[in-house]
């Protein structure tokens, strides 16, 4: 059984008297320990896909299922707490607040559960697991975006949630900075067992995935690898990616 199973799902958005469809019967598996991630072309629908994928929009049609169960199905107060302890988002823009520290920021969401000493400190140990624990003091103004992105990482994991979903995490970052994030989710859903589900805006983001879509004219197109050649992707309508 797969950690998060998306059957067939379609959803369309009304740009005046026009209907857009983003989603034409999407199907994705991401299973515990594994990276999968999703390549699309600005305005494609990848934020959307991934919105459905952790419950904060619905599907016209088609099934979301996260845990055997489909979201549907849940309450509003359920999938509140799905979404607290279960699945993780991580969020680039930050903090809502421009006065909070990173590490206040990071330990929200324990504060409800474990109060201010317990979450702070088990936030400065998700901040040190991702090397930025000495940005623990700052203002997420004054942090890099290679910063940021590793910042709210550590945000996203402070719960220890069994689905992470990252939307362009390397968006804006330079080549070495974008591999070196990608690494850090590809350890996250091995060492950790996660399953984490990203989309990316370039192909060489997607090396370090266990398994990859493409996002094209709203339909989900897995590739064909090329024989004696891992790292050539071939995908059904005509594109090729080395």
């Amino acid at each position: 059984m797969s950690l998060l199973s998306l059957q067939s799902v379609t959803k369309s958005y009304w740009r005046g008297p026009r209907e857009l469809c983003v989603l034409r019967g999407a199907t994705l598996d991401v299973e515990a320990g594994s990276l999968v991630s999703v390549y699309g072309q600005r305005n494609a629908g990848k934020t959307a896909l991934l919105e459905i994928a952790a419950g904060f929009q619905r599907p016209d049609r088609g099934r979301v299922s996260f845990a055997g169960a489909e979201l549907a199905g849940r309450s509003e107060r359920e999938l509140a707490r799905i979404h607290r302890e279960e699945i993780g988002w991580i969020e680039r823009e930050g903090p809502h607040s421009a006065d909070l520290t990173v590490a206040v920021y990071a330990a929200l969401p324990l504060y409800r559960d474990l109060g201010r000493r317990e979450a702070h400190r088990q936030a400065l140990a998700a901040l040190a697991a991702y090397e930025v624990e000495d940005c623990a003091g700052e203002r997420w103004r004054d942090l890099s975006d290679f910063d940021r992105i590793r910042c709210a990482i550590a945000q996203a994991m402070v719960r220890e949630p069994r689905l992470l979903i990252a939307d362009d995490p390397t968006a804006g970052l330079g080549m070495l900075d974008r591999n070196r994030v990608c690494a850090l989710l590809r350890s996250a859903a091995d060492d950790r067992r996660l399953g984490v589900l990203m989309a990316v805006p370039d192909m060489p983001s997607m090396l370090h995935a266990h398994d990859v879509r493409l996002l094209s004219r709203g339909r989900l197109i897995a590739p064909a690898q090329q024989p004696g050649d891992a790292t050539v992707l071939d995908f059904p309508d005509g594109r090729r990616f080395a």
